[in-house]
């Protein structure tokens, strides 16, 4: 609609009346009186929409003051953070939480070397305990090992008089195989044993024996390096072993047997046993067997 700008004045009079009827900012009365008052008539309709318009964001204004003055809403934050605070608690270390069951105590290294007492130093099994493993059975292959041998250069009997120890090898022994009047002969022998737990009258005994002897009469347990009961380690004064020769030469023994040095001791523990021959102490002689 086009109008001449001297009749803008009044249209924008009545726009601003019918709004502030509509709003409910006065009556149909007032809204008609607008429609034809002066410009001070229309200024007030045009107060009282802006009064109606300031209110919506007024109220809003009264919910969220009311809001904080009960103190709901930074209540509810602040409870927010204490479970987050409780998380991050239960997942500490040091409070048993997650984290503790991630943290594995590292296992000792495992010691190999035979001549080392560490390799087998557990408490020692006592007769009982023995018995219980054979479970009535009268003998029991335990575990199997080589014996290994070391030697060293000493000048007393004392061990300050010895130099270090030379490597260790498997050890080997020359045995016996005929004697005649002045003829000897000798035949030499390496030393792969089992362990036997056996028992004798009742009792637990342990003994080393040579494979092949073994191999030949596995019930004979007494031929081999036998160990009782009643000290720790268990001691042999006498360490004599049997080793049976399958092929022996014309006229030569298959029955034949060695003395390994002047004292053996052995360490049986549940799950392994320490076998340490000694000859003065420029020698060892040792195996190292587990089960």
């Amino acid at each position: 609609m086009n109008l001449p700008l001297s009749r803008w004045p009044i249209v924008v009079s009545l726009v601003v009346a019918a709004a502030a009827g509509a709003c409910g900012g006065g009556s149909s009365e007032e809204s008609a009186d607008g429609g034809a008052g002066t410009g001070s008539d229309a200024s007030t309709s045009s107060d009282g929409a802006t009064s109606a318009v300031d209110a919506s964001p007024g109220s809003d204004a009264s919910a969220f003051d009311a809001g904080l003055r009960d103190g709901s809403a930074v209540d509810a934050s602040a409870d927010d953070a204490s479970a987050n605070d409780a998380s991050a608690d239960d997942a500490s270390p040091g409070d048993g939480g997650v984290a503790d069951a991630n943290v594995v105590d590292a296992a000792p290294p495992v010691i190999t070397d035979p001549f080392d007492p560490r390799s087998c130093d557990g408490p020692a099994i006592d007769a009982a305990m023995a018995l219980a493993k054979l479970g009535g059975a009268p003998r029991l292959k335990l575990a199997d090992a080589t014996l290994m041998r070391r030697d060293r250069t000493c000048t007393g009997a004392d061990p300050a008089t010895c130099g270090p120890w030379g490597a260790p090898v498997p050890h080997t022994q020359a045995l016996l195989t005929y004697s005649g009047g002045v003829v000897t002969d000798y035949k030499t022998f390496a030393f792969s044993t089992h362990l036997v737990l056996y028992t004798q009258s009742g009792q637990p005994r342990f003994s080393v024996r040579h494979t092949s002897d073994y191999q030949h009469d596995a019930n004979a347990s007494a031929r081999g390096v036998v160990f009782s009961f009643g000290a720790t380690p268990m001691v042999n004064t006498y360490p004599i072993i049997y080793v049976w020769d399958f092929a022996p030469a014309p006229n030569r023994y298959d029955d034949l047997q060695g003395l390994l040095g002047q004292r053996a001791e052995l360490h049986a523990a549940a799950t392994c046993a320490r076998l340490h021959v000694t000859s003065g102490v420029s020698r060892e002689i040792v195996a190292l067997y587990r089960y």
